[in-house]
């Protein structure tokens, strides 16, 4: 057996440490919504993702010479963090329910970073296997522009998710008590988010490590790029603090608002307001004693309640 290196220890404490957050998110995610909308299945994705990448990566280094396995690791490392950001996504989506939903960037906003976040992911699966695959210089260059065009989407994500946790901290007088909770949870994870995108899209933008000569034989390459850090041959102690520990890191904050969250409890509580506790960007109508009743078109119990598709 080849001795592992670095990079190989980090895939396997992946997945130890995932393989307890994929049966952790399965019933949180059966709690608190199982849809895509709700955002909890993507912590579920997420760690197989993870797992799937990390044993990828231990075989790899047993196999060097197995590119279909490079290629495997290489998309689930450049594409994991989709499901970590649509995850919030769709957590932003649930902290509007029941208060401001129906305003315009709660609404078709939200919608629109689902799709971006899609598009990004599928940029960099494509980039990810035309480089594993290339055999010739521009189908290198293919693969390295749409890596570096989905990391950029994933930038432009996490503004756009920054952005809406404000508006939602600057109307959370309006937002349901425990979903003030998954609020505060959201905006203490974003700085954590925000050294793990900045990550990708360095990662992205670092000097690939073979090229193509003149008659299309692959040949090495040792740039002196100081981006050369971020790229996967670069500094594991950079990728391990900037990529892996501070994903977990918002893994675990999420994880543990799931599980101490009970946002059904908001679900009843609505039901029974009077019709002025929440001051409603989208208001419905109101049962004839002034209170909410659970048969108001709004009011859907079991986690089937209205959100913006995205």
């Amino acid at each position: 057996m080849v001795k592992l290196d670095a990079r190989g220890y980090i895939a396997i404490a992946e997945i130890v440490l995932y393989v307890p957050i994929f049966f952790i998110g399965i019933p949180i995610a059966l709690r608190n919504g199982f849809t895509r909308k709700a955002g909890w299945i993507f912590l579920v994705l997420l760690s197989i993702v993870r797992i799937i990448g990390g044993v990828t990566h231990i075989l790899s280094e047993q196999n060097p010479s197995n590119t279909t396995l490079q290629i495997i690791f290489n998309i689930m490392e450049s594409s994991g963090l989709s499901p970590l950001l649509v995850a919030t996504v769709g957590f932003l989506g649930t902290v509007g329910q029941y208060s401001i939903g129906g305003h315009l960037i709660m609404g078709r906003g939200l919608r629109l970073m689902g799709v971006l976040g899609t598009v990004a992911l599928a940029l960099a699966i494509v980039g990810g296997v035309n480089s594993g695959n290339a055999k010739s210089q521009s189908e290198l260059d293919s693969g390295t522009r749409f890596r570096k065009i989905g990391s950029a989407l994933f930038g432009v994500l996490y503004v756009a998710i920054v952005f809406v946790t404000v508006f939602c901290m600057q109307n959370k007088d309006k937002i349901l008590k425990y979903r003030r909770k998954l609020l505060q949870g959201i905006a203490v994870a974003l700085p954590f988010l925000f050294v793990r995108v900045l990550y990708a899209i360095l990662s992205a933008f670092a000097p690939a490590t073979r090229a193509f000569d003149a008659d299309d034989h692959p040949i090495p390459v040792n740039g002196s790029s100081s981006l050369k850090t971020f790229g996967p041959t670069g500094s594991w102690a950079v990728y391990l603090i900037m990529s892996v520990v501070v994903e977990y890191i918002v893994v675990v904050i999420y994880t543990t608002v799931g599980i101490r969250t009970p946002l059904s409890k908001d679900e009843a509580e609505y039901g029974q307001a009077p019709s002025d506790t929440y001051a409603m960007f989208d208001a419905q109508p109101l049962a004839g004693n002034g209170r909410r009743s659970q048969s108001d078109n709004l009011y859907k119990p079991s986690g089937t309640y209205p959100m913006p598709s995205y």
